[in-house]
């Protein structure tokens, strides 16, 4: 019989710099896969065309950070100074890690 649970969990580490009310604040998570309505929803925000665009990428980088392996909250102070550039930046190296992992064969 097949368990499940005898499947390794794998994780997206990231590491998270920013400057909040003249203090630097670091993060770093270890990221877990996104479950299926979750990837369904980042998907969906990440290919925002409308004039909420930027929004839509907060969202969609607040879930996946939101998911992580010690349960830290990532405030919304935190994803506010996140800019444009990095919010994509942090969606595409999520997407490519996720495709790396989805064809590893471990």
């Amino acid at each position: 019989m097949f368990d499940l649970n005898t499947v390794n969990m794998r994780y997206f580490g990231i590491k998270l710099t920013v400057m909040v009310e003249e203090t630097k604040k670091e993060l770093v998570l270890e990221v877990e896969p996104p479950k299926l309505k979750a990837l369904k929803r980042i998907t969906t925000l990440s290919k925002s065309r409308k004039e909420e665009m930027l929004d839509d990428l907060t969202e969609a980088v607040g879930i996946i950070l939101s998911k992580n392996k010690d349960h830290k909250k990532v405030t919304e102070e935190f994803m506010g100074e996140l800019d444009f550039d990095q919010l994509l930046a942090i969606l595409d190296a999520y997407f490519e890690w996720l495709g790396k992992e989805k064809n590893s064969p471990n």
